[in-house]
């Protein structure tokens, strides 16, 4: 596993999201503590069960060529135990993109243009003007269409209301033409209603009277052929042009009178009225009697007549149901309408916001203008373009989390961003602020997880820098200081875990490895088994909470040899354990204040009683 290093000019950079564990000797004061973070159980009981086998299966295989190879002196391979904490990152890098950016496609006729790259705008600041005048014809022509629909739905409306057809006034029905069942068109004629009740006729006078003839004066009416006379009343007086045979020329006085029941229209009547000291004054001819009221009784909608309440000569009264058509399919036909009204609405709302916005647009947000060009085309003369604003304060950077490292991560986790340039490393405060909740699996099989890392970057970092993360996922107890044992000096028995640990003397608390069920029960003399609490670990260190001190040798292995070039077959790894990223110069980076960086997260918990 490599460790969190700056690349060198010129080198390749890290693998994106690449898991490392590490140990650093004393975390320096001041140094952050985040809530630690842990996987499953099963998870973190099958990474201890992994190194211990690997460990079993070195000693093994080095126990099997004592026995079958070649005869030469054994020699113990031993560690130290150290004190400090554990640290565990996982790191890689990524090209940075504004985490708020906007881009506008041009597409028009500009008639005007305020702004040019590298200038900084502000959310609301006038950029460009197009040439709407097409798309408001558009819009204009949208209009009509919607009001011409509107209608049809008026009339469908007043259709639907007119199924039923009822009676305006009382009176007698008469010609019915049609029958239950027919099919009938909207305003074909049904029937006729007649309001015989009262009768009128129109009888004319010489205007030698026309100042003596008023409305609401009696006249009366002789039937000759019933042999009667009726008292009529003066409804209307007309001064119309009409003349006699004779030559006389007269007004026309309309009279209204009841009928007894015996009127009928034609029937001729004459009439006078009485002049006072003129005497009787006679009407200038006879008339024939009128119904007062006629009415045709039409079809307000086209369909089946599915009621015919009425027959020839039969009496209804106001407001009786005469007729029923059934126009169940203009509701059909009022929804297909209603669906058009919808479409226009809504194209008239989308071009108006189009001309609102597209066509005069005001930046969304702030930030600086990155590219802003447009260009006319000559052949159609519609001038294309764009204008790409980002925000820089904020920037983010694309990375995939291997399934395995996922279980250690959450959103919200603080993340150290950093950039080398050839004089110095640049650190940016970064929060991991997206995690998602499904895998994706690539051509290898392995499955990652997509995750965003924003940056605070207070606009000191341009869009496409390439630039490095660490995420830690110790935090907790693995911060803590504890004495540290190398981790494949771990041995594990019934009842737990022991060390071999060297000692003048055997200490109190030693175990029997073989009668205990241990994993290691070939050591050295002078070495003895101690149980042992755990807690957090790393690739190569894990934590002694209790039954083993600092400084102690601890056996590792046996080997056939000595190492070449070298007597020595003790492992010292000393406080500091595996690398420390190289910042060029040898010296740590200042993370400010003289703190380590302060990875938040959580590392896996050792079995044990420990969560």
């Amino acid at each position: 596993m490599k460790p969190m290093t700056a690349p060198e000019n010129g080198a390749a950079e890290p693998a994106a999201d690449k898991k490392t564990r590490r140990f650093w000797k004393k975390p320096v004061h001041g140094q952050k503590t985040e809530k630690r973070m842990r996987p499953r159980g099963r998870l973190r009981k099958r990474i201890l069960i992994c190194v211990i086998v690997a460990a079993l299966l070195t000693g093994s295989a080095s126990g099997l060529y004592l026995l079958f190879g070649a005869e030469e002196e054994r020699v113990a391979v031993t560690g130290t135990l150290t004190y400090g904490t554990l640290n565990e990152a996982i790191e890689g890098s990524g090209t940075t993109t504004p985490a708020d950016s906007v881009t506008y496609e041009i597409s028009g006729t500009v008639l005007e243009w305020h702004v040019e790259e590298g200038q900084d705008v502000k959310a609301g600041d006038l950029l460009y003007v197009l040439d709407s005048s097409d798309a408001e014809d558009e819009l204009l022509e949208y209009e009509v269409n919607l009001d011409t629909v509107y209608e049809q739905v008026s009339d469908l409306q007043k259709s639907i209301a007119n199924q039923r057809v009822t009676a305006d006034f009382s009176g007698r029905i008469e010609d019915v033409q049609v029958e239950q069942g027919d099919n009938v068109q909207n305003g074909a004629v049904l029937a006729t209603l007649i309001d015989d009740s009262t009768m009128k006729a129109t009888l004319y006078f010489s205007y030698a009277y026309q100042d003596v003839i008023r409305t609401g004066m009696d006249v009366t009416l002789s039937v000759q052929d019933q042999m009667m006379t009726r008292t009529g009343t003066v409804t209307d007086v007309q001064y119309v042009d009409y003349v006699t045979p004779e030559g006389m020329e007269c007004f026309a006085v309309t009279v209204s009178v009841d009928n007894p029941g015996s009127f009928s229209e034609g029937t001729t009547v004459t009439g006078w009225v009485s002049g006072g000291a003129a005497g009787e004054i006679y009407a200038a001819g006879d008339a024939e009697l009128e119904y007062n009221r006629a009415q045709s009784i039409t079809a307000g909608a086209s369909g089946e007549l599915t009621q015919v309440n009425v027959i020839d000569y039969g009496r209804v009264e106001a407001g009786d149901l005469l007729f029923t058509v059934d126009a169940s399919e203009y509701e059909t036909q009022l929804e297909t309408l209603q669906k058009q009204i919808d479409n226009y609405e809504k194209n008239i709302a989308d071009l108006q916001e189009e001309i609102d916005t597209e066509y005069t647009r005001y930046a969304d947000i702030s930030g600086q203008v990155v590219s802003a060009y447009y260009n006319t085309n000559w052949m159609t003369g519609t001038d294309t373009g764009s204008i790409s604003i980002y925000n820089q304060e904020s920037m983010e950077i694309s990375i995939n989390v291997d399934e395995l490292n996922a279980d250690y991560l959450e959103e919200g986790m603080e993340v150290t961003v950093y950039r080398t340039t050839s004089s110095d490393t640049v650190f940016y405060p970064a929060t991991l602020t997206y995690l998602s909740l499904e895998a994706t699996s690539n051509s290898s099989g392995v499955s990652t997880f997509a995750a965003t890392i924003t940056i605070d970057s207070q606009g000191e970092l341009s869009s496409g820098v390439t630039v490095y993360y660490a995420i830690d996922t110790s935090g907790g107890d693995a911060l803590t200081e504890t004495v540290l044992a190398p981790l494949n000096a771990l041995c594990t028995y019934d009842d737990g875990y022991y060390l071999i640990v060297r000692s003048d003397k055997q200490p109190e608390n030693t175990v029997d490895p073989a009668a205990a069920g241990g994993s290691v029960t070939d050591f050295p003399k002078g070495y003895y088994a101690v149980p042992v609490e755990v807690g957090d670990y790393n690739e190569n260190y894990i934590q002694i909470l209790s039954g083993a001190e600092q400084d102690q040798e601890v056996f590792l292995r046996y080997q056939n040899s000595a190492p070449s070039g070298g007597d020595s077959t003790s492992i010292v790894e000393g406080e500091g354990g595996g690398n420390m990223p190289d910042f060029g110069g040898g010296n740590m980076p200042d993370f400010g204040g003289g703190n380590m960086p302060d990875f938040g997260g959580g590392m896996p918990s050792m079995p044990g009683g420990r969560n």
